[in-house]
């Protein structure tokens, strides 16, 4: 029998690329373990194709690998997930004490630095960024309230890695995570000398209109380009380590740790941590970045535009990518593209790959599918 036809998945990323949201794309599909697509359209740069084995920025879709590796140091009893951050950060306080890494996990620590000099795209040591976030001040009591930490959350998930280990938290996923799962092309962080062995397959990544939100002259706020381009693909940013925000790798490897935590793979995690990891441990709480009510899970979005299943989980990265599992008919995918459009056409792009996905599958997938809400209605915009 024929498998499903991905072939509108291919569609879609083609013309989006023709509408210039970005250069070129991967993604990935498997399910039930069996791989659907692997595919890479358009080009990485001018004149290069892209290719299904080149390695992309994930940006935040890359922050399950650090979750994964708090979540092995916690099954194996080095850690407590309601241990103080505290306990493993020195100089950590200013109003950050009660902080612990549960919250961190799920974005309630109260130090999500955003419009505040976010250190992202900071030449500096880890340490020193380690050392000016436990010196911050906290937003609100930990635990209270709920704003999402784009890159200061995993750099302390990180240096908690490293205390309770040893290893610093790029060698321990490398070694822990990536490893196991044959992962030898996945970074947090490429060093420069491999940048050179790896030449054009390291993709760069594209401005395409993406904007944060800035204070302008007058203090109030407004829509301010970010030029990722500028900065992001500069030997130094390919090479710093970056928890949040900074790995790269295929489509494929991305969906890898995914078909592992769906029991497809080897294992990374127990079957109960992984339960654990997917569950809800946030709802109903407003967070104060993105203006929702997102549920959250340990380290992982448990909503997501494009009409998955009810139990779906995993993350996006900034206006590029989503990686995600489907443990109630065993889907994982990930899909990373090169070009960073506005926000909403970013997240538009995701909507039509997933939804894509899910209805190429038909009756595989009718009965656990949510509803696929328009972007504009799910992110409060409809009238």
């Amino acid at each position: 029998m024929a498998g499903p036809d991905l072939s509108p998945v291919i569609e879609l990323l083609e013309k989006r690329r023709s509408d210039d949201w970005h250069e070129g794309a991967q993604c990935y599909v498997s399910w039930r373990g069996e791989t659907l697509l692997d595919v890479a359209t358009g080009e990485s740069r001018p004149g290069r194709a892209l290719e299904p084995d080149d390695l992309m920025l994930w940006y935040s879709a890359g922050k399950p690998f650090t979750t994964v590796a708090v979540l092995q140091l916690w099954e194996r009893g080095q850690l407590g997930l309601d241990d103080p951050i505290a306990d493993y950060v020195d100089g950590w306080g200013n109003g950050k004490e009660r902080c612990t890494i549960r919250h961190v996990l799920t974005h309630t620590g109260g130090f999500p630095m955003y419009n505040r000099g976010d250190i992202f795209d900071e030449d500096l040591p880890y340490d020193e960024i380690v050392r000016r976030i436990a010196e911050s001040e906290a937003r609100w009591e930990p635990g209270t309230a709920a704003g999402y930490h784009p890159a200061s959350g995993w750099k302390i998930l990180g240096a908690v890695v490293a205390r309770a280990d040893g290893r610093p938290i790029e060698r321990y996923v490398r070694e822990e995570i990536c490893a196991p799962l044959s992962l030898d092309d996945v970074w947090m962080g490429v060093p420069e000398d491999e940048q050179a062995d790896l030449g054009d397959r390291l993709s760069p990544v594209h401005w395409k209109g993406h904007s944060l939100l800035g204070r302008d002259e007058d203090g109030g706020f407004r829509m301010v380009p970010y030029r990722i381009d500028e900065v992001h693909n500069e030997p130094w940013f390919v090479a710093k380590v970056e928890p949040g925000g900074g790995m790269r790798g295929s489509a494929r490897s991305l969906a890898s740790l995914y078909e592992s935590l769906l029991g497809y793979g080897p294992p990374v995690l127990e079957p109960r941590t992984v339960e654990v990891m997917g569950a809800v441990h946030r709802l109903r709480l407003k967070d104060q970045l993105f203006q929702t009510s997102i549920a959250w899970g340990l380290g992982v979005q448990r909503e997501f535009t494009g009409g998955t299943g009810r139990r779906a989980f995993g993350h996006g990265g900034m206006a590029s990518s989503r990686g995600l599992a489907d443990p109630e008919c065993g889907l994982a995918f990930a899909v990373v593209a090169n070009g960073l459009p506005g926000v909403l056409d970013a997240e538009q792009r995701l909507f039509e790959v997933t939804d894509a996905i899910y209805t190429a599958l038909g009756d595989g997938v009718a009965a656990i599918r949510q509803e696929a809400k328009p972007v504009a209605e799910a992110f409060g915009f409809s009238t």
